[in-house]
């Protein structure tokens, strides 16, 4: 009984305290003025009020105080401060230039190291070219083999690599090296060629190129001291960003193939580009091939002339296939398709794909697939191909940056009545990771709109100069 009473009369105490505008000492009470009445209603919304004070300076302790007592540097873009952004660029060229102080002389070994102009522009066109700045170690006789001749910015030289290991033959690699980005392409040649497989030096010969109003920042004519170069260290030309990036300057993708074309020490060559991987024995086997048609065994490939020689591409999630019952398998569980197959359904789609995956061939022998020509509905079709040295140039006034720089050269081969034989297991494969279009592609490719701009009007030139030169066709239709 007396536990109750005292119960009772201390909840008489607190409701006439709380009506008289005491806290009663709870929590609760933050914030209320004196004189206020504590209702129920208030009681409640002053509680979420509190815990929302709470909140928002728990925040400001986290997230803002750090920065007000460590002074955080602000966020600011390139834009808002151009002064600082001039000062990285000239560290990235103070760095790039740096990179010559590895050059040195090299006796020229009987071998003139004068530049010349591109294949198709000449002595008078706006490139200078420098033939074997660097020579492979083995030579090759004309019919010995097939070049895989292929092309690079310095950012992309290790993959060559690769490539030398994969390729029997002999390679023929052009670089563009404007300004700085000589210095660069000269320094990670020359580490490939001390630190990297042993085939980069035996089987791959170095071209360089570049703009006549643009020359290389260090002397051309010198190479390397490889002696200076430390294999256990880091490469300090991979930290450089490439002149021709920075600058956003067109990349001559036509000279640069021209010129890995021009320099092959073979008469077969296959035109192709540096991050496609050949399947394995891909030119020995395309040898022998041509030795059966030679010798009048292969009156298929005998009979159609001219001729180039189609080699696949397809792009692969991650393992690159060695032969292909390896690439047969993967493009059956869709960790293979063909090559730009979600960004350009047109591009490398090629006639009877599945009649081709379905067919397995002979294991260590390639033959003809198919006859085909590129025609209607293939006229949007951009093969890569074995050729010989005598097959129609790239036109050089096209750039990679405004796409469309292999159709003219596609249509000159339909006009002058090319066959294109297919072959069964030769193919080519992308470095791994399968290319899929982007939601924000035409946001992302915005930079590219004034190279579009300018390959289309020369696209439109080069086509009116074939219909002048060859007439009009019906079965050749313009992309």
């Amino acid at each position: 009984m007396t536990v109750v009473s005292v119960s009772h009369a201390t909840e008489a105490s607190n409701r006439q305290a709380v009506a008289g505008g005491e806290s009663g000492g709870g929590w609760w009470a933050c914030g209320r003025l004196p004189g206020m009445v504590w209702t129920r209603a208030w009681r409640r919304w002053q509680r979420w009020a509190c815990v929302g004070v709470g909140v928002v300076v728990g925040a400001w302790l986290l997230l803002a105080a750090p920065c007000g007592l460590l002074a955080c540097p602000p966020r600011e873009t390139a834009e808002a401060h151009p002064a600082a952004e001039g000062v990285h660029v000239t560290a990235e060229l103070d760095t790039a230039r740096l990179l010559c102080t590895y050059l040195s002389s090299v006796p020229p070994q009987g071998r003139s190291r004068e530049a010349k102009g591109s294949p198709q522009s000449g002595d008078g066109g706006p490139y200078s070219v420098m033939y074997d700045w660097i020579a492979s170690a083995r030579s090759f006789a004309v019919n010995e083999s097939v070049t895989y001749t292929t092309h690079t910015t310095p950012e992309m030289v290790n993959h060559v690599a690769e490539l030398a290991t994969r390729w029997s033959g002999p390679l023929s690699v052009a670089v563009f090296v404007p300004h700085s980005d000589f210095c660069l392409a000269a320094v990670r040649i020359a580490r490939l060629r001390l630190c990297g497989p042993p085939e980069v030096r035996e089987k791959v010969s170095w071209h360089l190129f570049w703009p006549r109003d643009v020359p290389p920042a260090g002397d051309w004519r010198l190479v390397v001291d490889e002696t200076l170069l430390d294999c256990a260290g880091a490469d300090e030309a991979m930290a450089v960003r490439g002149y021709r990036a920075r600058e956003i300057m067109a990349y001559p993708v036509n000279v640069a193939r021209n010129v890995a074309r021009t320099a092959a020490p073979t008469w077969f060559v296959l035109p192709s580009d540096v991050e496609l991987y050949p399947s394995a024995d891909l030119a020995q086997q395309f040898v022998a091939m041509m030795a059966r048609v030679g010798a009048g065994q292969d009156k298929k490939v005998a009979g159609a002339w001219p001729r180039v020689f189609v080699v696949p591409v397809f792009e692969v999630a991650s393992v690159v296939p060695e032969n292909k019952e390896e690439l047969v398998r993967q493009y059956q569980r869709s960790d293979a398709v063909y090559f730009h197959r979600h960004v350009c359904a047109h591009c490398q789609r090629f006639p009877a794909l599945n009649d081709w995956i379905r067919q397995p061939g002979k294991p260590g022998l390639i033959q003809a697939f198919s006859v085909v020509k590129r025609q209607y509905p293939y006229h949007r079709w951009e093969p890569i191909y074995i050729c010989t040295k005598d097959e129609p140039l790239y036109d050089e006034r096209l750039s990679w940056e405004g796409l469309q720089d292999k159709m003219t050269q596609m249509h000159e081969l339909c006009l002058r009545g090319y066959n294109l034989v297919i072959l069964d297991r030769a193919f080519l494969v992308h470095a791994p990771g399968i290319k899929r279009r982007s939601k924000t592609k035409a946001k992302d490719n915005a930079w590219r709109d004034p190279f579009v701009a300018k390959n289309s009007r020369v696209y439109d030139k080069i086509m009116e100069e074939m219909q002048n030169k060859f007439g009009p066709s019906d079965v050749c239709h313009r992309h």
